[in-house]
C-alpha cells in the first residue's frame, strides 16, 4: 500500500532523525565499501605477487565461489545475534587480509597460498548487507521500510561505484596491498557500528530456532529467487555489451562511462522509488520494471551511436535499484521473522549466481555473434520475464480466493 504519514511525507531527512539510524547506516556503509574496493585490491594483489594474471583471475573466481557461504553465515546471524557472530566473522576476515598483506610484503609469488587466500577471504566475509536490512526493520516503522530499503539500495550502489575508484587511488601511491589493510579497516568500522547498534538482533529463543529452518523451503521465496538470477543474468548481459560495444567503437574508456550512467540511473531510480512508493504488488512491480529494463536494452541494442546506446542503458537504470528494493521487500514477507537476514542474502546470492552465468554467455555470445549480441539477449531475456510473470499474476486472479505466490 501507499506509504503516509509525516516520516514518508517528509522524505529521507526523516529516516535520519530516528534514534540510531544516522550512526548504524552511516557505518554499516563504511564497511560495505569494502566491497567496493577489495575486488581490484586483492586482483592486484595476486597478479603483482606472481606476475600470473590468470593465478589472479583463478584467486577471484574462488573468492567469488566462496561468497555461496554467505546464506550460511547470515543463517548463524538470525540465530545467535548479530552482537556476537558478526565480531567474529568480521575478525576472521581481517586476520586473513592482514595475512595477505603479509604475503604480499614478503614477496610471496607460490599460487597456491595466493589461491588459498582467495577462497579464505571469501568464506570470512561478513554479510554487512543483509544486516543492516535486518536492522532496518527494527529502527523505522514497518511504513517506511520501503523507504530505507530505497536508501540502503542507493548507498549500496554508490559503494560499487565509488570503491573501484578509491581502489585505484590506493594504486597510484602504494601497493595494491595496501587495498586489503584499509579493507580490514572498513570491516572493523562496519561489524563494530552493526553490533553496537540499538537494533543488533539478539538471539533466537530455542523454540524459535526449531521452528527458523531456513527460507529455500518457502516455495514462492523459490520463485523469487529464480527471477533474482534472471534479473542477475540480464544485468550481465549488459555490462557485457557496454565493453564490447566501448571495444568495438575503438574506445575502451566510453565502457567506464556508459557503466557510470547506468549506476546514475540506478541512484535516481532507487530514490524516486522510495519517494513515490507505488501501490502495486510485488510481482507486479518486478514485471513493469523488468520491462523497463529490456525496453531500453532493446533501444540501446538498435542504438548505432555509442552515445544513443549509454543513454538508453542509463534509462534502463532508473528500474535497477528498485528491482532489489522490492524483491527484499518480498523476501521479508514470504519467510518466518527469524530469517530474514539469510533471506536477504540468497536474493543476492541468487543474483550474483545469475550474474555469472549470464557474464559467461554473453562471452560467448561476442565471440560467436558479435557485439551487439548480449544486448539483444539480455532485452529479449527481461521482456520475456516480464511476459511471463504477468501471464502468472493473470492466472492467479482468475481464481478466487488465492492471493498472487504471497507476494502482496
Amino acid at each position: 500500500m501507499l506509504m503516509s504519514g509525516t516520516l514518508v511525507a517528509g522524505g529521507y531527512a526523516h529516516l535520519f532523525r530516528r534514534p540510531g539510524v544516522a550512526r548504524t547506516f552511516v557505518l554499516a556503509l563504511a564497511g560495505r565499501l569494502t566491497y567496493g574496493v577489495l575486488p581490484l585490491s586483492l586482483l592486484f594483489t595476486v597478479q603483482h605477487a606472481t606476475g600470473s594474471f590468470s593465478t589472479a583471475a583463478t584467486a577471484m573466481a574462488l573468492n567469488g565461489l566462496a561468497s555461496l557461504s554467505m546464506p550460511l553465515k547470515s543463517r548463524a546471524i538470525d540465530r545467535y545475534g548479530q552482537r556476537l557472530v558478526l565480531p567474529l566473522i568480521a575478525a576472521a576476515m581481517v586476520a586473513v587480509l592482514v595475512l595477505a598483506a603479509a604475503m604480499a610484503h614478503a614477496r610471496i609469488a607460490t599460487p597456491l597460498p595466493w589461491l588459498v587466500a582467495g577462497l579464505t577471504v571469501g568464506l570470512a566475509s561478513p554479510p554487512l548487507g543483509s544486516s543492516m536490512r535486518a536492522q532496518w526493520r527494527t529502527l523505522v516503522p514497518e511504513e517506511a521500510i520501503g523507504k530505507a530499503y530505497s536508501l540502503d539500495a542507493v548507498g549500496e550502489e554508490t559503494l560499487y561505484l565509488i570503491g573501484p575508484m578509491i581502489a585505484a587511488g590506493i594504486m597510484a601511491f602504494a601497493p595494491a596491498y595496501a587495498g586489503l589493510l584499509i579493507c580490514a579497516a572498513f570491516v572493523v568500522v562496519g561489524a563494530a557500528g552493526l553490533a553496537a547498534s540499538p537494533a543488533a538482533s539478539a538471539p533466537l529463543a530455542l523454540e524459535q530456532q526449531r521452528i527458523a529452518r531456513g527460507p529455500l523451503r518457502h516455495v514462492a521465496f523459490l520463485r523469487l529467487l529464480l527471477v533474482m538470477g534472471a534479473v542477475g543474468a540480464v544485468s550481465a548481459t549488459i555490462y557485457t555489451a557496454t565493453a564490447a560495444r566501448a571495444l568495438a567503437a575503438g574506445h575502451p574508456s566510453w565502457a567506464g562511462l556508459a557503466d557510470a550512467g547506468i549506476a546514475v540511473g540506478s541512484v535516481a531510480g532507487g530514490l524516486l522509488w522510495g519517494r513515490l512508493q507505488p501501490a502495486w504488488s510485488a510481482w507486479r512491480s518486478l514485471c513493469r520494471l523488468l520491462a523497463v529494463i529490456g525496453a531500453a536494452a532493446l533501444m540501446a541494442s538498435a542504438a548505432t551511436p555509442f552515445l544513443l546506446f549509454a543513454v538508453a542503458l542509463a534509462v534502463g537504470g532508473l528500474a535497477i535499484s528498485p528491482i532489489y528494493v522490492v524483491a527484499y521487500q518480498a523476501s521479508d514477507r514470504l519467510v518466518d521473522a527469524a530469517e530474514v537476514t539469510e533471506a536477504s542474502t540468497w536474493v543476492n546470492t541468487a543474483t550474483n549466481l545469475g550474474v555469472s552465468l549470464g557474464g559467461a554467455g554473453s562471452g560467448i555470445l561476442v565471440g560467436h555473434v558479435g557485439a551487439r549480441a548480449p544486448g539483444w539477449a539480455g532485452a529479449v531475456l527481461a521482456l520475456a520475464l516480464a511476459c511471463a510473470i504477468a501471464l502468472v499474476q493473470g492466472r492467479a486472479r482468475t481464481r478466487p480466493g488465492r492471493r498472487a505466490n504471497g507476494l502482496r
